[in-house]
């Protein structure tokens, strides 16, 4: 037998045995999933996804491409890509490592490579209690803090994981967690070593995040269940099922810092801020009609952040730009980015749902219109940040195979000459979006 025949055996022989084996996926197609034992208790499963993107953006005043002054610009990249591995050897282990780069873009080619994400292990004592360790996205405060799954519109809202790169690499972060069901009570609890910030200095009455040696980051989040319970295997909560189905919950959560941040007073005295954010959300989503696939979701989240005085973060997602002419730069900077996080109040709500198969008798395709709003009023700006998202998405097989186009306007703040002088609105600016998903399964 020749090599060639030997290797395509092989695969052959392990595609049988996924399939044997496994679970069906939205594409009604085998999971990766292979089974350790005759009761299917301990297996080994393999999965992931891409999301590429397509973009139309008008830029922020002053934003450079390739040194070039720009005030649009039409650009592709890959929004993630994940490959993911999840074995449970035992009854009550679990082990997940996963990684995959993110931003993929004109910006990147020379350092696009393969990130660690997660990799920790997890022993389940039993229904009302997890314990588990390692690198992961495990964190509280909100419904979507530890990132994206199943979004109802192009992506999670921004805010929702805005630490990321002040606290975490890519939302993940080393430490414990504790997790658990009891009735209809779900929770969970982390303590984390956060990364500082290695470049940040203090600066003159307004916090910024510290290079001292980090405190612990300790969070929690815990939500009660109305009506159907959901699934707490992954740190991940969906933003929407689809309709399959009817979820009521209500959740609140904190996280706390000591001495995350650090500023200067007028008399040159240095000042440690803690990180003190809290958060009460809630979720419905519903099915309509089963038979017509139709479904109904909604989402509303109440912020209230405290990272020292005048503290604000602009955060531009997947940005374009690469650089900015300090001539003509306004308060946003570079690219598509706008005033996410700081020190006040956040206030957010989604809504949307879906419309009726294209074709009853096979359940396929079927159109999710959805839309969202942000208004944010924060200590340093003089307006509040108000960001509207309006998006449409096919879904040809569920969430593993889908296509959003999506619309949003964002503020442009006034660029200001000390810190006395709060930014106001002075414009606003429009993206489109077009995103395609793909699950590897």
């Amino acid at each position: 037998m020749t090599l060639k025949k030997f290797n395509l055996l092989l695969i052959i022989g392990v595609l049988s045995i996924f399939k044997s084996n496994a679970q069906n996926t939205d594409f009604k197609n085998p999971a990766l999933k292979y089974y350790l034992n005759p009761e299917k208790t301990r297996f080994i499963q393999f999965s992931g996804y891409m999301e590429f993107w397509a973009r139309y953006s008008e830029l922020n005043p002053g934003s450079l491409v390739n040194d070039q002054h720009e005030t649009e610009v039409y650009d592709f990249s890959i929004r993630r890509i994940r490959a993911k591995m999840t074995m449970r050897p035992t009854e009550k282990l679990t082990v997940v490592l996963q990684i995959g780069p993110s931003n993929v873009n004109v910006n990147s080619k020379s350092n696009t490579y393969m990130d660690l994400l997660d990799a920790y292990a997890e022993y389940k004592f039993s229904d009302y209690i997890s314990v588990g360790g390692g690198r992961s996205t495990w964190t509280g405060l909100s419904r979507f803090s530890t990132g994206p799954m199943a979004t109802l519109l192009y992506d999670m809202p921004a805010f929702a994981t805005a630490n990321a790169g002040n606290t975490d690499v890519t939302v993940r972060k080393l430490g414990v967690y504790i997790k658990g069901q009891i009735g209809k009570l779900d929770y969970r609890m982390t303590l984390a070593d956060p990364y500082t910030d290695g470049a940040s200095t203090p600066k003159l009455n307004t916090a910024v995040f510290n290079t001292d040696g980090a405190h612990q980051l300790v969070s929690g989040y815990f939500k009660y269940q109305f009506l159907d319970k959901e699934s707490n295997e992954t740190p991940f909560s969906p933003g929407t099922y689809l309709g399959k189905k009817k979820v009521f919950n209500i959740g609140i959560g904190a996280e706390y810092m000591a001495d995350a941040l650090w500023h200067t007073t007028n008399s040159g005295e240095v000042v440690h801020d803690a990180m003190k954010n809290m958060a009460v959300d809630i979720f419905y989503d519903t099915p309509i009609d089963k038979e017509r696939g139709t479904s109904f979701s909604a989402y509303a989240i109440a912020l209230k952040n405290d990272y020292g005085p005048n503290f604000i973060r602009n955060i531009g997602t997947n940005n374009p730009a690469t650089g900015v002419d300090a001539t003509a730069v306004s308060f946003n900077g570079a690219g598509n980015a706008y005033p996410v996080v700081g020190t006040g109040n956040t206030y957010y709500a989604q809504i949307g749902g879906t419309l009726p198969y294209f074709d009853h008798e096979k359940k396929g395709m079927q159109l999710m219109p959805a839309a969202s709003v942000q208004y944010s009023t924060f200590d340093r700006l003089a307006d509040p940040v108000v960001v509207y998202d309006a998006g449409v998405t096919l879904l040809f097989n569920g969430h593993s195979s889908k296509m959003t186009f999506d619309a949003q306007r964002r503020p442009i703040f006034g660029n200001v000459a000390s810190l006395e002088d709060q930014p106001a609105v002075t414009a606003h600016r429009m993206t489109y979006l077009l995103k395609y998903r793909i699950d590897f399964n």
